[in-house]
């Protein structure tokens, strides 16, 4: 199956020529009234309703000027007008926005949980408090006042994680829609004093024409953070900011021990403490002991079957989210996912972090004990029982021009004798009107007495990008070393090196449907130091942009050879996805995969054909009601004989009502034939503001299942099975926010 080795350095050399020769001319963009804003200063607080008829609305806009578009194309006008007020008091600062609509019965909204708006039409801000260029607040409002809040920082990019407390109200009007926003100043870093000045941006999207636009105008070449305009406040006073949240958490699970029986429930009861406090306006300490799950959101479903590498589960506790991307490092992030991936802290005692700014420095430490690694582990030996393993992360940054930065990091792990230690530098350097650097070198170093061997490792990923309107393409470089490990990190591979390209013309199409399309062209070479074998990736594609929000991907793998246990295949094959809103209440979308694929077995992989199709469709019939369901074939035969190794359908299903803002009810249900298993789980969820809030769920696992009776045990391979419900959960948290 050993396919003789291609020479992929032409086509590398190729792309990177082609780099250089895209010749788009861009037209002449409408010009913006950019300026500075000083927003009103107010004795009388705004009620924030979604309803402009208080005082300090009644004056001149802010903003009254064309938003310029970045999606799907950029230097459009976007069609519907919009004006934006600004005003601030002792505590917090407002915003005020009229989104005039033509077609006010089109407008897309839902009443929905934080961060689920993004479908919806809706109104942003982007807010850096410091001035700093070094990360940006993001909220965004969609026409029924439902929030979604994201953090921006030069090295990671965007995350919605963190969630903080703001206030927002929206209300549809007879000619668009009306939106007010509550920003308290404790809920962020910022300089207090007289004429403090902040960066600000504005977004809006309207969902039905699929397009996005901003003012001031973003600059491909620049990035969000960077095209910002400033708002100048004349004076804002220290806030003192004293917070405690306790929490409970009660947890219960059994199983089936017999059919008819059950065994005795396990149950767990944990309370949790957390507390902040503001050392400074830009200065945060705060400790958490027995930190928690969130609980409203379990790990999303992914297929297990025949994978080559772990899964990756993001963090769901709220103490670890918050403020979690000051550790990202800038760079490459194909092999290395994240440096600081907090869920490898399983079973946290206690945990403490020091965040904040100080000039052109921000700094970060985060210290946790797991007692995960000392558990009793059944029928088998624990070198580590009884133990917890430590955890120290410190980070610095120091601010250049723009959002251009440079840092250093350090990560540590101490569990008995056992250390693993990682220092890293990295930088973030633009220059040019379109040209940018992303990089970082990470060295590690790990005494392990359980094997008895110490040994040193390196790992370097970087990033050269170049991003017009016209033209996007970027260059990744990527080592990592044979000995190279962070136990603080998630990774892919160690002992490889790879270069990859991507080139993206794009270009606009003057069309009522067609927006946008994009051509693709990728090429990957990996080699493994280990083995000395070659991975070489080279594909061809295309990107077409809708209006409704649709998107169509087609693409094909010219050639994919992949190394596995000694030997490299030929895994090429075509796919395709797509999706669109084709109503208010009806979106749809779509995957297919027909390829090439290794069995990953280290006894006896072999190649054979998968093919993969999936699709699912949201169904809103109200603004408080959506049902989402999504189906999933995956077929695996070998390829040298046509003898079918695998097939399954997965059926999965998710219905939502939210009543208001802070009431939520779930259920979802999903079915896997090929673990033969029927999941479903309730959920009820109370939160008025993050922190305190109140949930109660249930959760069921039905397996199809045979019982032995002579034997005593469940069987999966008898000729006759029934589904049996063999696991039932459910638990209970509340926990409440005190901020003086």
């Amino acid at each position: 199956m050993r396919r003789a080795s291609h020479d992929s350095s032409g086509c590398i050399i190729v792309l990177l020529v082609l780099l250089f020769l895209h010749l788009s001319l861009a037209a002449a963009a409408p010009q913006q009234k950019v300026k500075t804003l000083t927003p009103v200063f107010v004795e009388q607080a705004p009620r924030i309703d979604g309803v402009l008829d208080d005082p300090v609305w009644q004056g001149a806009a802010s903003v009254d000027d064309a938003f310029i578009t970045y999606n799907p194309t950029d230097g459009e006008v976007l069609p519907q007008d919009t004006k934006v007020w600004l005003a601030y008091d002792h505590d917090n600062i407002y915003f005020a926005f009229y989104c005039y609509d033509t077609q006010p019965d089109k407008i897309k909204t839902s009443i929905t949980k934080r961060d689920s708006i993004f479908n919806d039409d809706w109104i942003g801000v982007a807010v850096d408090p410091l001035g700093s260029k070094q990360c940006l607040y993001e909220l965004f409002v969609n026409p029924s006042g439902m929030q979604g809040d994201l953090y921006n920082t030069p090295a990671s990019g965007e995350n919605s994680a963190p969630d903080w407390v703001w206030y927002s109200g929206g209300k549809i009007v007879k000619d668009g829609y009306t939106i007010e926003i509550k920003l308290p100043l404790k809920s962020i870093r910022f300089k207090h004093g007289e004429n403090v000045s902040m960066n600000i941006l504005f977004w809006r999207r309207i969902s039905r024409l699929g397009m996005s636009g901003a003012w001031p105008q973003v600059d491909p070449g620049k990035g969000t953070i960077n095209s910002t305009t400033k708002a100048v406040y004349g004076k804002l006073r220290k806030q003192l900011l004293l917070e405690f949240i306790p929490s409970l958490t009660y947890g219960s699970i059994r199983d089936l021990d017999t059919p008819g029986n059950w065994c005795a429930a396990d149950d767990n009861t944990a309370v949790g403490f957390s507390a902040k406090y503001g050392i400074t306006s830009a200065v945060t300490a705060e400790v958490a002991v027995n930190p928690d799950f969130n609980q409203v959101e379990s790990d999303a479903f992914q297929i297990q079957r025949n994978r080559r590498y772990p899964i990756f589960y993001s963090e769901k506790r709220p103490f670890f989210m918050e403020a979690g991307d000051i550790f990202a490092l800038s760079g490459s992030h194909e092999n290395m996912w994240t440096v600081v991936h907090t869920r490898k802290i399983v079973d946290p005692l206690w945990g403490a972090r020091l965040t904040g700014d100080a000039g052109k420095f921000t700094f970060g430490v985060l210290a946790a004990a797991d007692r995960w690694p000392g558990r009793a582990i059944e029928d088998e030996e624990n070198f580590y029982l009884g133990e917890n393993a430590y955890y120290g992360i410190g980070r610095v940054k120091y601010g250049l021009k723009g959002d251009n930065y440079i840092g250093m990091l350090y990560t540590g792990k101490k569990l008995g004798d056992f250390s693993n230690r990682a220092f890293a530098f990295d930088t973030t350097l633009r220059f040019g009107k379109a040209h940018s650097i992303r990089a970082n070198f990470i060295g590690t170093s790990t005494d392990d007495p359980e094997t008895g061997e110490s040994y040193k490792g390196n790992a370097f990923a970087g990033r050269y990008v170049y991003s017009t309107k016209k033209f996007v393409g970027y260059l990744d470089l990527e080592n990592y070393g044979k000995n190279f490990r962070m136990d603080t990190a998630f990774y892919s591979r160690t002992g490889v090196s790879s270069i990859q390209v991507f080139l993206i013309p794009i270009f606009a199409v003057k069309s009522g449907w067609l927006k946008a399309v994009r051509p693709v062209a990728a090429a990957r070479y990996l080699y493994d130091h280990t083995t000395s074998l070659e991975d070489r990736y080279l594909n061809f594609g295309v990107v077409f942009e809708f209006i409704k929000q649709g998107m169509l991907t087609i693409g094909w793998d010219v050639m994919d050879d992949e190394s596995w246990e000694g030997t490299t295949y030929d895994t090429g094959g075509f796919w395709g996805n797509g999706s669109v809103q084709l109503t208010k209440w009806l979106s749809i979308n779509f995957f297919v995969n027909r390829a090439n694929h290794i069995y990953y077995d280290g006894v006896d992989p072999f190649l054979g054909k998968l093919f993969s199709f999936s699709v699912g469709s949201t169904f809103q019939p109200l603004r408080t009601l959506s049902f989402r369901f999504n189906y999933q074939y995956t077929d695996f035969d070998r390829k040298s004989s046509g003898e079918d190794v695998y097939d399954y359908h997965i059926f999965y299903s998710r219905t939502t009502f939210q009543p208001n803002k802070h009431l939520f009810f779930r259920a979802l249900i999903q079915y896997d034939s090929d673990l033969d298993q029927v999941m479903s789980d309730i959920l009820a969820s109370y939160e008025f503001v993050p922190g305190t809030v109140f949930h109660i769920g249930y959760g069921s696992l039905h397996e199809k299942l045979a019982w032995d009776a002579p034997a005593g045990l469940w069987r999966d391979d008898a000729a006759v099975k029934r589904f049996y419900q063999t696991s039932q959960s459910f638990f209970l948290k509340i926990s409440y926010r005190l901020q003086f």
